[in-house]
């Protein structure tokens, strides 16, 4: 009977907590969107585990079954755990990241941390034998400026564990990985050794990766931007220089005129390879000018049949911002169908619910001016469109749009939120909402 009691008990506590942290929900006449979006929600919410485990609470953001989180899943699964009210989770496992920089892995940490708080097995042995992507460390830093945004929680920007990785990583790091000096990372020249890749892309090796320099570069951007909060102008003048010149690099070297592509890795032999699908961190990370997006975009589409289910999270969301909604939007049922083999990785449905909120229906927060911006990127497919109970700031918001020409705002936080209703046109409109207001002005004129 005790036996049948506690199983209740933990029947009971599982449907609580789902209910607790996961309000967000998603209405429209789209069924295709509505049944995508009942699925990402369900499947991400099935890999939470607040137990008692010695990690703490987490969600799984690896391989299934390895019962653990890894530093470029986490970065990349963030904001979808964000609108599933997971930011306490986000929190958590981002301590664990920053906790772990080492000068004895050359300032590398633990690329992968499972349940029991300890490095996976599978990825480490000693600290002179483990695998590492060094793109991480940048990908955390951009990580937690995001968690900053959406949460304005002051942890981000000032806790010194927090702070020490970011001047470890961008400073010591950076040193350790730079032979020659130049400011640019490198990669392991050990071709036997995964201790140092350079790139994200597993399947290829060579000296430095176009996505390892893209990640330095938003790493200090981002950096910058924490200091300015900080008021630490002159620091921030500092890292800002450093991105800027990473940047013009990236589009100066590495980019084939002809082609109309990025190079990916530069080899040790000093010749380039090129690889499609991981020109999407440079679009992630906004290294790409604006005029050379849509040649990417239209690269990226045509090996989207011969890419991996990893890679495939990250396009929908790149392809809504540089202003191809079309293509977005199948890319986005693509990736919630279920005909998508490996959909059950957990990396799909975070980014799924990410891409909704912030793809679909342009939504961007930022803490330090209680703004949120909204842009409705409804095709011909969709009718209309609400997100509900958004978690944000200090309670949830809620945005629907109707088509191109409607959007309507609600405002269920404990302070006036600053509205940015970007239109069709390129113009935006701006309202200040008051807690507990719900408005929704005309915002664009019909197509």
């Amino acid at each position: 009977m005790k036996l049948i009691f506690n199983l209740l008990a933990t029947i009971f506590l599982t449907a609580a907590v789902y209910c607790q942290h996961a309000k967000i929900s998603f209405s429209s006449d789209d069924q295709a969107l509505v049944n995508g979006f009942t699925w990402a929600k369900q499947q991400a919410m099935a890999y939470v585990f607040r137990a008692n485990d010695p990690v703490g609470h987490w969600y799984e953001a690896a391989l299934p079954k390895r019962e653990a989180f890894c530093m470029r899943d986490v970065s990349h699964q963030l904001v979808g755990a964000q609108l599933l009210g997971l930011a306490d989770i986000n929190k958590n496992l981002l301590s664990k990241f920053v906790a772990a920089i080492s000068e004895s892995r050359d300032w590398c940490g633990y690329w992968e941390i499972n349940r029991y708080n300890l490095p996976a097995p599978v990825d480490y042995k000693s600290d002179q034998d483990f695998w590492y992507n060094l793109p991480a460390n940048f990908d955390i830093i951009d990580a937690c400026y995001r968690a900053w945004l959406w949460t304005g929680d002051s942890t981000y920007l000032t806790n010194p564990t927090f702070v020490n990785f970011y001047n470890k990583s961008l400073n010591e790091y950076v040193k350790r990985w730079d032979p020659n000096g130049d400011g640019l990372m490198e990669g392991n020249s050990d071709s036997t050794s995964s201790r140092g890749l350079s790139s994200y892309n597993e399947e290829q090796y060579g000296r430095v990766g176009a996505d390892l320099l893209a990640a330095q570069y938003i790493g200090n951007l981002d950096y910058s931007k924490m200091l300015i909060l900080r008021k630490l102008a002159g620091q921030a003048k500092n890292y800002l220089n450093r991105a800027n010149k990473i940047k013009d690099h990236l589009n100066s070297e590495w980019w084939d005129a002809d082609k109309k592509l990025y190079h990916h890795f530069i080899l040790y032999n000093g010749k380039w390879l090129d690889d499609k699908q991981m020109m999407s961190f440079l679009l992630r990370w906004d290294v790409v000018p604006s005029d050379r997006a849509s040649a990417v975009i239209d690269h990226l589409i045509s090996g989207v049949p011969g890419t991996g289910v990893e890679m495939n999270t990250y396009y929908p969301l790149e392809i809504y911002r540089f202003g191809k909604a079309e293509e977005a939007y199948k890319l986005l049922v693509r990736l919630v169908s279920p005909d998508l083999k490996r959909r059950e990785y957990p990396e799909v449905s975070y980014a799924a619910i990410e891409t909704y909120a912030m793809g679909l229906m342009g939504i961007e927060a930022n803490a330090g001016t209680r703004t949120i911006r909204t842009k409705s990127r409804l095709t011909s497919d969709t009718g209309w469109a609400e997100l509900r109970d958004i978690p944000v700031f200090d309670g949830t918001i809620t945005v629907r749009h109707d088509g191109l020409r409607r959007s309507t705002f609600t405002n269920n936080t404990k302070g006036i939120i600053r509205w940015e209703a970007l239109l069709d046109s390129g113009k935006t409109r701006v309202f200040q909402v008051k807690p507990g207001e719900t408005i929704n002005p005309e915002i664009s004129p019909l197509r």
